[in-house]
């Protein structure tokens, strides 16, 4: 839709503008991020300098808003930002104005996966969310990565979503690295996707208490504090966690079957596990992942109940 200048800062035209934000995943992402990606510079920071701070106002009461008044060019300035995120950063919806337009399909999403060689097929199970999003996706059948997406997208067109689903479909919608990270096993030097990280994920959603006890049978030296807090996880939780662990780890060699295979081969080998996992870049997660990786490819599945005295074994403990 073409507009003249008189239109596009019109009080119509802002209402267009909050609607459109009132339940875009963007609404709390800062206005300076948004901003950046737009080439528009906004001359506040701030958590709370979001789309959703000044939507709540219509177009009188904006003009009174603090920082706002009597500051047209600021008005302009942060209508501009809402109005190019629209039209190039939010992949959440397709500023349609007709019905033919609304039914197109919006591609976003998948080029920016093909962008960083993310697999729109990576199971929806490996991605890593709290358990209460896993049991949504899981309980409306979504399977793959891409479903996933399209899931969030369309949640978004309908009600505010926030969360750790809203955080990974902003992160990817501005392709932002490290919030990519906190839910892909995502290689920033290489693209793609990968074991070494996703093995990382695992090791980072084990309880405190039980990466302190992995860590312990490591070798790695632990404070006063966190050998309190170490021993006071019962041995049941500390084998449900573990099964559960090493449930992931097997799930995830059915997809990474290659590098699962060049880990064994280091596993077996070699035995610099840990300069395997180094991609990951926190020597505390490489040392988890490293005992994971050491009692997936160590000890056959059929003995792992209980395996962390086998895992001690292998350490010395």
């Amino acid at each position: 839709m073409t507009q003249d200048t008189s239109e596009k800062y019109s009080a119509e035209e802002w209402e267009h503008l909050r609607k459109r934000f009132f339940n875009s995943i963007l609404n709390d992402t800062e206005i300076s991020v948004l901003g950046q990606n737009a080439s528009i510079s906004w001359p506040f920071k701030g958590s709370d300098e979001t789309p959703a701070k000044y939507i709540e106002y219509d177009f009188e009461e904006l003009q009174s808003v603090p920082g706002l008044i009597g500051k047209k060019a600021r008005v302009k300035k942060l209508m501009d930002i809402l109005r190019e995120t629209l039209a190039f950063d939010d992949p959440f919806s397709d500023m349609a104005d007709t019905v033919e337009e609304e039914s197109e399909v919006d591609d976003a999403f998948e080029r920016i996966l093909e962008k960083l060689d993310i697999p729109q097929t990576y199971p929806a199970e490996f991605i890593h969310f709290s358990p209460e999003t896993k049991e949504v996706l899981k309980r409306e059948g979504v399977e793959t990565l891409i479903q996933t997406i399209h899931f969030g997208q369309n949640l978004a067109r309908n009600v505010v979503i926030g969360g750790d689903l809203k955080s990974f479909l902003n992160g990817l919608a501005h392709v932002d690295e490290p919030s990519i990270v906190k839910h892909l096993p995502y290689r920033r030097t290489e693209r793609n996707l990968h074991l070494a990280e996703a093995v990382g994920l695992i090791a980072r959603d084990l309880d405190e208490p039980i990466q302190l006890e992995l860590l312990s049978q490591a070798g790695v030296s632990l404070t006063d504090e966190e050998e309190a807090l170490r021993k006071r996880v019962s041995q049941e939780a500390l084998d449900a966690a573990l099964k559960q662990a090493m449930a992931g780890f097997d799930a995830l060699c059915t997809w990474f079957t290659k590098e699962a295979v060049d880990l064994e081969q280091v596993c077996k080998t070699s035995g610099a596990v840990e300069r395997y996992f180094i991609a990951i870049n926190e020597p505390r997660r490489e040392r988890v992942a490293s005992v994971l990786a050491r009692a997936k490819f160590g000890i056959p599945a059929s003995e792992r109940r209980g395996f962390l005295g086998k895992i001690s074994g292998m350490f010395g403990g």
